[in-house]
């Protein structure tokens, strides 16, 4: 079969796992989704991360926040962004494909945000297809390209150039790893559909209906 059919089983399997109905844990956690904001990071490594309404820790990593070109008590919001990544395996799914399709939809990208939209397999390409979500983000001034790790580790020329901003939905953000100096914000799709059609770092929650 096909890889990207075979990555599609996988993780439909994996997403049918649960715990049986009598199994018993030391602990017990509930969360509310809805309580939990959107996220971005500040850093170079997936942990320093806060809510992107809110301002880089006073304890922040000197190394980090020169890297990145922030200071901490600083806020993200409203600073210039350069380009927007979105894929490729980890927030490459379809859903997270219709929700970006969704977001921008009857808008359009700012002229100073170069997008990667990357779906996470083949099949999912196909079945974005399939529903239009490429004509929608064709609307809105975005390309559904083909699957592939892209800029999730600078492969072939998908890299962002030295102390560029990239708003990314992939789960890394070392130094480097969408290219040489690269300077990497992890997000959610919601904050990075904000970036892609404000051109800079926004709340969600105010730039659509959510």
């Amino acid at each position: 079969a096909p890889q990207g059919a075979a990555f599609d089983r996988a993780a439909a399997r994996w997403r049918e796992l649960y715990s049986d109905a009598d199994a018993v844990f030391d602990k017990e956690y509930r969360f509310d989704a809805a309580d939990i904001v959107p996220m971005i990071t500040y850093g170079t490594n997936p942990g320093m991360g806060m809510a992107v309404d809110a301002a880089i820790p006073a304890d922040a990593d000197d190394k980090a926040l020169k890297y990145m070109g922030f200071e901490s008590g600083e806020t993200l919001q409203g600073k210039p962004v350069d380009y927007v990544f979105v894929g490729s395996c980890t927030n490459g799914r379809i859903e997270d494909l219709r929700l970006f399709a969704r977001l921008v939809e009857g808008r359009r990208k700012a002229d100073n945000i170069t997008a990667w939209i990357v779906p996470g397999s083949k099949g999912v390409e196909a079945a974005a297809r399939a529903e239009g979500l490429d004509r929608i983000l064709a609307d809105a001034g975005f390309e559904l390209r083909q699957p592939g790790c892209s800029a999730c580790l600078a492969m072939n020329a998908d890299k962002i150039p030295a102390g560029k901003y990239c708003v990314s939905t992939s789960n890394r953000n070392f130094e480097g790893r969408q290219g040489p100096g690269a300077r990497t914000m992890l997000s959610g799709i919601a904050v990075a559909a904000a970036a892609a059609v404000c051109g800079r770092i926004e709340d969600p929650r105010k730039v659509f209906e959510m």
